[in-house]
């Protein structure tokens, strides 16, 4: 009998059961249900004392709702006397809103911090927050993951003959110069100019670099409103780049993400299964990779 168990929250039962399968398990019985009034109640259906208990669950649209859902089920698990009790959470929500940008803003993702250790998680396993910096928030240890490995594997396949990585801002240098590494390319980096009093635009300004006859990957830790790529790309091609893919760990697409990412500018699209892409936003420039191995490996080094 196996000593460990994997739960799966509401917002990506796709990936966990990819992890479940690669691990040779079934996901564990629970039973979420709403009362009348919205209230969750979690129930869980397996036996989880003296066991390892993971539980999957991305803090995705609605993130309200799942950081709730997260943090109830810990409780529900908690109760039962497990022997330990890790979160696996593909996507941190709240993790762009990592520092105090005007006075009377909140610090979101210390918040969401402290609610996964009032739940009495014991571990993280998260992949690519916004910044490095937000391990620190958590008192508890936390595995940060890379999806560059898997991101880097997809665009070999392309068999792009002369390809620079392109940071999308000053930034994410050291992203684009991990995966640089990965694929033996140059890099270069767009500057672009920020407005904090409307969210989600950007500017793009210049292009430090030469990316004329290359074939440019632009790598990113996700796409929201795809206000980035949207004015990066043609800056690419006006530059003469000869094709340009955006590749992104987490498909937050909100808005006319999906609309500008079909932008003549842009040839492929890359993307990874942190949050569950609906069909009505899939389209045919969009390859989606899975990070499921990169979890499988962090569950499993830590079953033994």
């Amino acid at each position: 009998m196996k000593d460990f168990i994997l739960f799966s929250g509401s917002s990506n039962q796709p990936l966990a059961e990819t992890v479940a399968k690669d691990l040779e398990i079934e996901l564990g019985k629970v039973d979420l249900t709403r009362f009348a009034d919205g209230e969750l109640r979690p129930w869980i259906q397996e036996d989880v004392r003296d066991k390892t208990v993971f539980v999957l669950e991305s803090l995705s649209y609605p993130m309200d709702e799942h950081v709730m859902e997260l943090s109830l089920i810990g409780d529900a698990i908690r109760r039962s006397a497990p022997k330990t009790m890790i979160a696996v959470i593909p996507y941190m929500g709240y993790s762009r809103q990592d520092k105090q940008h005007r006075v009377g803003e909140p610090v979101s993702a210390r918040v969401i911090a402290k609610f996964i250790e009032v739940s009495k998680f014991k571990e993280i396993i998260t992949v690519d927050l916004h910044n490095d910096a937000i391990v620190g928030f958590f008192q508890i240890p936390v595995t940060h993951l890379s999806a560059l490995t898997v991101l880097a594997e997809e665009i070999k396949k392309l068999k792009l003959t002369n390809g620079v990585v392109v940071s999308p801002d000053v930034g994410g240098v050291k992203r684009a110069r991990n995966l640089a590494y990965l694929l033996d390319f140059p890099m270069v980096v767009m500057e672009k100019k920020r407005f904090l009093d409307r969210h989600d635009r950007t500017e793009s300004v210049a292009i430090i670099g030469d990316v004329k006859g290359r074939d440019a990957v632009v790598i990113d830790d996700m796409i929201a409103s795809g206000s980035t790529i949207a004015g990066g790309a043609p800056a690419l091609k006006d530059a003469g780049a000869v094709s340009v893919t955006f590749a992104a760990t987490h498909a937050v697409l909100a808005g006319p993400a999906v609309e500008r990412l079909q932008s003549p500018a842009i040839d492929r699209v890359l993307l990874t299964d942190t949050i569950v892409i609906p069909k009505e936003k899939l389209f045919k420039k969009l390859t989606v990779v899975t990070v499921a191995p990169l979890l499988v490996r962090a569950i499993s080094s830590m079953i033994g």
